[in-house]
């Protein structure tokens, strides 16, 4: 191991540097392969986080785009009818898709839900996202008014995604815990059951309903932005701090039990 404790521990260059000549050499233990392994992951997974909160951002982005578009004049939403829903649906069908990595590469253990209702939560928030942007895509005057029904009857369960993203973001806050998951809970019902209700029963509400949608839509990107950028600093630190054990310390157990404090990877 005195190869690998040599080495620098830069987050981008550490795990890297470190497995390269030691995986390979006669002396290496099980043990130690195992720690070149766990830091290799780690890394991997830093990297991974940080790339899925940039696509959260660009989601965000793509919503603010849409309140620019659905604040414009009634004759430019018109003539720019097909390329608004484009965006609108099928933006939403990628994010859908995005939470599934969120959840496979960030969570990791981090969420306190039964695994199996999570399951059937994101194979529906799939299915009800693709539907409705394939059916706009074939015809918009055809199918506008189901897919809308679709999507925001859909958008209950992205809500549901939410709440379980802000407990885990905000599970270490204490015994004001329980109060802002249920805050959470029903600001985020509040804002999808309304939407729905706007479409169907007020005047021009389509139009109003929309602006329903992209705040909700740009909230949830947020909060699943703010997951992974968390998730990413937790890999970071504990990375960092096994680094720190293995440049410390002669034992080649060093480096599994160097970083001591809990992090959510």
């Amino acid at each position: 191991m005195k190869g690998c404790a040599e080495t620098s521990p830069s987050l981008t260059e550490g795990c890297t540097a470190i497995s390269t000549p030691c995986v390979g050499s006669a002396e290496t233990s099980w043990s130690d392969r195992r720690q070149l392994y766990e830091l290799a992951r780690l890394e991997s997974l830093v990297h991974k986080k940080i790339h899925l909160a940039v696509l959260c951002l660009v989601y965000t982005g793509a919503n603010v785009v849409c309140l620019v578009f659905n604040s414009m004049d009634e004759e430019f939403r018109e003539e720019h009818r097909m390329p608004f829903h484009m965006l609108e649906f099928w933006s939403t069908f990628i994010f859908a898709v995005l939470q599934i990595y969120i959840m496979a590469f960030v969570a990791s253990g981090s969420l306190c839900v039964n695994p199996w209702l999570l399951r059937v939560v994101m194979v529906f928030n799939i299915a009800f996202t693709f539907v409705p942007a394939a059916l706009l895509a074939v015809s918009v005057e055809k199918f506008e008014v189901l897919a809308h029904e679709i999507e925001y009857s859909n958008e209950i369960t992205m809500a549901a995604i939410d709440i379980v993203m802000v407990r885990a973001l905000m599970r270490n806050a204490g015994a004001k815990v329980l109060a802002i998951n249920y805050v959470t809970a029903l600001f985020a019902l509040a804002i999808t059951t309304t939407q729905l209700g706007v479409y169907n029963w007020a005047e021009d509400g389509e139009h109003l309903a929309h602006y329903f949608e992209f705040c909700f839509e740009l909230l949830s990107g947020l909060i699943s932005f703010s997951f992974c950028i968390n998730g990413s600093l937790g890999c970071a630190k504990l990375l960092q701090q096994r680094l720190d054990a293995m440049q410390c310390s002669e034992g080649p157990d060093a480096l599994i039990h160097g970083g001591s404090d809990h992090v959510s990877v």
